[in-house]
């Protein structure tokens, strides 16, 4: 509902800092309010505030009672704005609470519902952010587009209401009018027009300017832009890792014409051989534990054991073993538990050189995804994740499940987008249910056009489901287009193990055991033998 302005917010200022967007969505409001607490970034465009209305009136996307906290405790520049706090967020229309039957409601889609903020909600949300704002001690530049705060608060939308948002303004202005480093703005214009954009480009670039110290952050941007935008964060250099140097040597395979290979390793002996295949990355999470240990992958998603625990422990296995290969994390980007920022410097620290998140509620779907969601135990978390990943220098492969996800990690500056196929099929523990290869064919060329259209430059991959074998493989990526490779799990150490044991062990049954006799023929020493039993009779 803000995307137009935070494309455009973007777009601007990419080509002097890294521009980080969060999503609005709860999750992505309490992401920024901690990556504003670690001192990393030059500023903050905090653009889409509408967390707080789902928080003041009751919504599902509320970022908690601390929005906005970071900020006040940090002395960075900040632009402000109110973009969608004309709506509150719900998720299906049966969902909205009973006291709201008869308030002004829209459905968005099939799983969420908005409804509109009335002038006396504006007014208590506005009183949130005075007394937030009024204990900043940076440069804060408040911006009111008066002509509308969403994309459909406007002249013929269902949510233009042109008193409501003259009472959110008016509360505004006469709260924080007289505070010295808070400069309040209206602008003539909808907050989703260039004008409005401009306006928050000049305020932000007028901040930095006057900074102390001043702020000096020219490096290659990182695209990123929701679907449904959030709070726009900039961000200064990128902190150094391995992320370059494994990017550049993957772009060296896509160039000699040869495919990148992926593979998950659930055991020490595992990578070491895989690094002896050949292989260009290698992966550890906590399925490959599971799935090593006889049992199927799906045991990963699973309240069996700590996902991120299993993961550190397996790395400090794993990587002693390896000598060139890069190893990857997968980080269980939804655990209520960590600290994702703190998770991710144990990773760089240990020697990791990227991440994968798993393991990841894109695999769960129906209600019960939708719950998940609803209750902040979502995919946007996983996204957040990538963000923050990415800023310190790790190379980042997420798992995408369809086109809207590869859309959200390649705004989130996602390196490497893994289409996902679901659990892998054959074997003695792989599903039965999956797609065609006919059918995945379409799905991961639908992933990869999607992730495409937001960076060209994004390298795909495809894994699981039907995609077992080299051959599966092989048949999906000739009749793709901007496919790189394949990842594969089950398909590089349990599948192999199965069948290798398997085939060992037969050939150990298969032994004859008739015995042989130096200088005479097996059958004649077999005789000689019946016959002294015979005697012996």
């Amino acid at each position: 509902v803000t995307t137009p302005l935070c494309d455009a917010v973007r777009n601007a200022l990419e080509k002097q800092f890294d521009v980080i967007v969060f999503h609005a969505t709860g999750a992505g409001g309490r992401a920024m309010e901690k990556l504003i607490s670690s001192n990393m970034l030059a500023g903050v465009l905090d653009l889409t505030t509408t967390e707080v209305a789902d928080e003041i009136v009751g919504g599902v996307l509320s970022a908690g009672p601390n929005r906005l906290d970071a900020l006040a405790a940090s002395k960075i520049p900040a632009v402000v704005s109110v973009g969608a706090l004309d709506m509150v967020n719900f998720g299906g229309i049966a969902t909205v609470p009973s006291q709201f039957a008869n308030r002004k409601l829209h459905e968005h889609n099939a799983q969420i519902t908005l409804m509109r903020t009335t002038a006396e909600e504006l007014r208590q949300i506005a009183q949130f952010i005075i007394n937030k704002l009024r204990k900043t001690q940076g440069l804060v530049t408040l911006l009111l587009p008066e002509q509308g705060i969403s994309a459909i608060d406007k002249d013929g939308m269902p949510f233009d209401d042109p008193v409501a948002r003259e009472a959110l303004f008016h509360e505004l202005e006469t709260g924080l009018t007289g505070m010295p480093n808070c400069n309040i703005r209206r602008v003539d214009a909808h907050i989703n027009d260039a004008a409005f954009a401009d306006a928050a480009v000049r305020a932000f670039m007028d901040m930095i300017a006057q900074a102390e110290p001043p702020v000096s952050a020219i490096r290659t941007s990182t695209p990123a832009m929701p679907v449904k935008s959030g709070p726009t964060s900039v961000l200064p250099p990128t902190s150094a890792g391995p992320r370059d140097e494994v990017l550049r040597r993957l772009h060296e395979v896509v160039a000699s014409g040869k495919p990148i290979i992926g593979a998950g390793a659930g055991t020490g002996i595992s990578a070491k051989f895989e690094e002896e295949g050949g292989a260009d990355l290698i992966i550890v999470y906590n399925s490959g534990r599971f799935r090593m240990g006889g049992h199927s992958s799906l045991a990963g998603i699973m309240p069996f054991k700590d996902a991120n625990a299993i993961m550190l422990e397996m790395g400090q296995e794993i990587l002693p073993v390896l000598k060139k290969v890069p190893l990857l994390a997968g980080i269980c980007g939804t655990d209520p538990f960590r600290q994702m920022d703190k998770l991710l410097l144990e990773v760089k620290e240990m020697g990791f050189a990227g991440i994968q998140n798993f393991p990841t509620v894109g695999l769960i779907d129906g209600i019960f995804r939708q719950n998940l969601e609803e209750t902040g135990i979502s995919y946007h978390k996983e996204v957040e994740v990538v963000k923050l990943a990415r800023g310190l220098g790790l190379l980042t492969t997420p798992y995408c499940f369809n086109p809207d996800e590869a859309r959200l990690m390649a705004e989130a500056g996602a390196d490497v987008v893994v289409a996902h196929m679901g659990l892998t099929t054959s074997g003695s523990i792989g599903a039965s249910t999956a797609l065609t290869l006919q059918d995945a064919v379409q799905r991961v060329q639908e992933i990869a056009d999607a992730a495409h259209a937001v960076n060209p430059d994004v390298l795909v991959m495809s894994h699981g489901g039907p995609i077992a074998m080299p051959e599966d493989a092989e048949y999906v990526l000739r009749r793709t287009h901007g496919v790189h490779g394949f990842y594969g799990a089950s398909s590089m150490e349990r599948l192999p193990v199965e069948m290798a044991i398997t085939e060992q062990i037969r050939k150990f049954k298969d032994i004859s055991m008739t015995p042989v006799v130096e200088g005479r023929k097996a059958e004649l020493s077999s005789g000689v033998a019946i016959e002294a039993s015979l005697r012996s009779g």
